[in-house]
């Protein structure tokens, strides 16, 4: 049978607790099913919905109850100043990673620059700096070929984007670039707040020696490409901001740390020092 807006919405709200968060979610999914914008849905509570729209909505509630993330279930995720489809197969884009996009576009050159993003997964960084800086050459690179072709759809309408399937910077030879950015795995394989994120790659989350394998890697492998007074600009877990600086600093960087807008220690920019 037929259900008005306003009973499917309070049917999925209370299938998903009642809370505000809850309701939140459930008019989220039913502007998903029914093709309608939130002011829609608001302005037009006694329009009704087809049984498979109904239908559709009670099984994505289901599945939103059993903890699937509501961008999974959407497909999109809002990141910077864009929309991003993600699936599955990338992980979802977190509000303190606009914090390497706010570093990179407050560096006082803005002139024509060469970026590396690395991991780049969904796409969220390169393309918001693609988009931000329009005479820039942004390199997107990821080793899960199923995460390039999402960020290649993320980045469809950019012509100063190229995507490039590798490992890390293995894959380049012969170039050298000004900027080089990534948001590694980083999580240690024993920490306990993984349990929460079972329904993201654990690829894209996990790195071995105590989280810190691929943040080496980087760091390591980034000098030969760097141009002189370039920078590597890196994401990091917030407790492992000292051992990020220490390793730049081996590596012949001039580290500066960051905190994200709760206050966690959450990126370290590393500028390449000058040779004489």
């Amino acid at each position: 049978m037929a259900k008005t807006i306003a009973e499917a919405l309070l049917e999925a709200s209370a299938a998903l607790g009642n809370k505000p968060d809850h309701r939140r979610d459930a008019a989220l999914l039913l502007g998903h099913v029914t093709g309608l914008s939130r002011s829609e849905v608001i302005a037009h509570p006694e329009a009704l919905i087809c049984n498979a729209q109904l239908t559709r909505l009670q099984a994505m509630t289901a599945r939103r109850r059993q903890g699937h993330p509501m961008a999974y279930l959407i497909g999109t995720q809002a990141f910077w100043d864009l929309d991003f489809k993600v699936t599955p197969d990338t992980l979802i884009p977190r509000p303190e990673t606009e914090l390497l996009i706010e570093i990179i576009l407050s560096q006082p050159d803005t002139g024509p620059k060469t970026v590396i993003d690395l991991g780049t997964g969904s796409g969220t960084i390169a393309v918001s700096l693609a988009a931000a800086r329009p005479d820039w050459l942004v390199i997107a690179t990821d080793a899960s070929i199923e995460a390039l072709r999402i960020a290649q759809q993320n980045g469809a309408s950019f012509n100063n984007l190229i995507f490039v399937a590798g490992d890390w910077l293995t894959c380049f030879d012969g170039i050298t670039v000004d900027i080089i950015v990534a948001n590694p795995p980083y999580i240690d394989p024993l920490d306990p707040h993984l349990a929460a994120l079972v329904f993201e790659p654990q690829s894209a989350l996990v790195a071995q020696d105590s989280g810190y394998a691929d943040l080496k890697a980087i760091i390591h492998q980034s000098t030969r490409l760097l141009t002189q007074n370039g920078y590597l600009l890196l994401e990091h877990g917030y407790t492992q901001q000292d051992t990020v600086l220490s390793e730049m600093r081996l590596a012949g960087y001039d580290p500066i740390a960051h905190c994200d807008l709760a206050g966690n220690p959450r990126a370290v920019i590393g500028h390449r020092k000058e040779t004489l």
